[in-house]
Parts: structure tokens; C-alpha cells; sequence
């Protein structure tokens, strides 16, 4: 037999933790390498593995668990208290990321608009093969 911790005392563990959690998550973030190029070595194990009938089968099955109720309450107390803070860090990352998007639609030429919401299509044509260009180029 396998001696368990009761499920109180558990649970007062667990949230005992939670204060240094942060603090712990960053300095195991911070003495951490090698973390892209495992992720990369990895990646013939990860698609075996997500892409197995078993995976998919176990997906489905935990999605079976919850209900859009819960999932609507966990997102709104949780992802929406974290999804500005998110934002705010990214920012520097989010606008280096756009920036070559928003040069090639600066420097695009589009076709006249006109009064035939078809041929306006053109247009949108136009948008679409630059920025399928800019991220083929991007990479």
C-alpha cells in the first residue's frame, strides 16, 4: 500500500504554497537552459503523441468533463485577470512581431475600389497575397 497525505491536509499544502509559487516558478525559469533546443529535439516524439488515437480519444473524453459553465467560470475569474497583465509584457514582442506585416500593407499598392462590391474583392485579394508573402519570407 502507498501512504497518501489526507486530502485536508493536502489541500492546506497545496494552498500554503500558492504565496511562493511565483517566486519559485521564476527561479527554476531563470537556472533553466536548453529549453528550445529539447523542445525542438523533441518535436518527432510530440507529434507521434498528439496525433496518436489514444490522445485524441483521452482529449475528447476530458472535454466530456467539463461543461461550458465551468469553462466560462474558470476563464472569466482567471484568464481575465491575467489576460492584460499577459498583454502588457508582450507588448515590446507583439509590435517587433508586426512591424514587417505593417510595412508590407504600408507599401502596398491596391487595385481602385469601386462600386461593384465583386470586383472590390480584388482588394481584399491584394492583402491577403501580401501578408501569405510577408510570413512565407518571415519564415
Amino acid at each position: 500500500m502507498v501512504k497518501v497525505t489526507p486530502l485536508d491536509r493536502a489541500k492546506r499544502n497545496y494552498e500554503g504554497a500558492i504565496s511562493q509559487a511565483e517566486a519559485r516558478y521564476k527561479e527554476s525559469v531563470a537556472t533553466t537552459s536548453g529549453v528550445i533546443a529539447a523542445a525542438i529535439a523533441a518535436q518527432p516524439l510530440w507529434v507521434a503523441k498528439v496525433t496518436s488515437a489514444e490522445a485524441q480519444a483521452r482529449r475528447v473524453q476530458n472535454l466530456g468533463k467539463v461543461s461550458d459553465e465551468e469553462w466560462r467560470r474558470k476563464t472569466l475569474n482567471v484568464g481575465g485577470a491575467r489576460i492584460g497583465q499577459g498583454m502588457r509584457a508582450a507588448s515590446g514582442d507583439w509590435s517587433e512581431g508586426f512591424s514587417p506585416y505593417a510595412g508590407t500593407l504600408s507599401a502596398l499598392d491596391l487595385p481602385a475600389k469601386t462600386t461593384d462590391p465583386i470586383a472590390n474583392v480584388e482588394r481584399v485579394r491584394a492583402v491577403v497575397a501580401a501578408m501569405v508573402a510577408k510570413k512565407k519570407e518571415i519564415g
